[in-house]
C-alpha cells in the first residue's frame, strides 16, 4: 500500500513540470509586457524597465523559468501585483474560509442527498419519488448564482435570520461561523445534493431487484429491515 502511494507521488512530479513548462511559455506567449500593465498608463520608459530588471523579466525565459522554480521549491510564491502582500500570507488567509466552506458543504450534501435518495428508491413511483426527482432536475438546472440570490433574499433579507455575506472565522465563535456559512454551503450543496440523490436511488433500487432481496422478503422480513440491513449495505458501495 505504501509503495503504491509513494509510486503514485511520484508519478505526479514529471506531469507536475510538463504543466509547469506548458503555463510558463503559455503566459510568455500572452501578447503585453507585465511589466507595462503593472506600471500602469502613465508609467516612463525608466519606470517600465525598473519592474522588468526587479521582476527578471529581462532575464532569458529558461532563466526566470529557472528561477521560478527554485523559488517555488523554498516556498516563496512571490508577491501580489495587487496587494503588494506576499502570496503565500495571502493563501494562508483563505485557508481557513475555503476548507470551512468545504467541508460544511460536503456535510450538507451527503446528510441530505443520501437520505432522499434512499427514500425516492424505497417509495417508487410514489409522490415522493417524483418529488426528489424533481427536485434532482432542478438542482442540476439552476444556476448556482440564482441559487444563492433566492437564498439570500428570503433567509437573510427579508427573514434575517442569516448574514448576507462575509465569514467569522473560528476565533470568533463557532455559533458564528456555521451562520456565516449556511447559505454558501447550501447552494454549493445543491448540485452535489441532485447528483449523489441520483446515484444512491439508482444504486439502492439496483439492489432492491436483487434475488436475494426477494428472498428476505419471502422469509417475513418487514421492509425497512430489509432496506437497512440488507440493501443499504451493498447500495454503499456505488455511493
Amino acid at each position: 500500500m505504501y509503495a503504491y502511494i509513494v509510486k503514485r507521488i511520484l508519478a505526479t512530479i514529471p506531469v507536475m513540470m510538463v504543466v509547469a513548462v506548458f503555463v510558463f511559455g503559455l503566459l510568455h506567449l500572452t501578447p503585453g509586457d507585465p511589466a507595462a500593465i503593472i506600471a500602469g498608463d502613465y508609467a516612463s520608459p525608466s519606470d517600465i524597465e525598473g519592474i522588468r530588471e526587479k521582476l527578471g523579466l529581462n532575464e532569458p525565459i529558461p532563466v526566470q523559468f529557472y528561477t521560478w522554480v527554485k523559488s517555488v521549491a523554498q516556498g516563496d510564491l512571490g508577491v501580489s501585483i495587487f496587494s503588494n502582500l506576499p502570496v503565500t500570507k495571502l493563501i494562508g488567509q483563505r485557508i481557513e474560509p475555503t476548507l470551512m466552506l468545504s467541508l460544511f458543504t460536503i456535510i450538507i450534501a451527503i446528510s441530505v442527498a443520501i437520505p432522499l435518495g434512499v427514500l425516492a428508491a424505497w417509495k417508487s413511483r410514489t409522490f415522493i419519488d417524483r418529488f426528489a426527482m424533481i427536485f434532482a432536475v432542478l438542482g442540476f438546472s439552476v444556476p448556482v448564482f440564482v441559487i444563492g440570490y433566492i437564498l439570500m433574499y428570503v433567509f437573510a433579507i427579508q427573514l434575517k435570520w442569516l448574514p448576507v455575506q462575509g465569514y467569522k472565522h473560528l476565533a470568533d465563535g463557532l455559533l458564528p461561523c456555521l451562520r456565516s456559512l449556511v447559505l454558501p454551503s447550501i447552494a454549493l450543496g445543491i448540485v452535489y445534493i441532485a447528483l449523489i440523490a441520483r446515484i444512491t436511488r439508482a444504486s439502492v433500487l439496483e439492489v432492491l431487484a436483487e434475488d436475494y432481496i426477494r428472498t428476505a422478503k419471502a422469509k417475513g422480513l418487514s421492509s425497512r429491515v430489509v432496506l437497512t440491513r440488507h440493501a443499504l449495505k451493498n447500495a454503499a458501495v456505488p455511493i
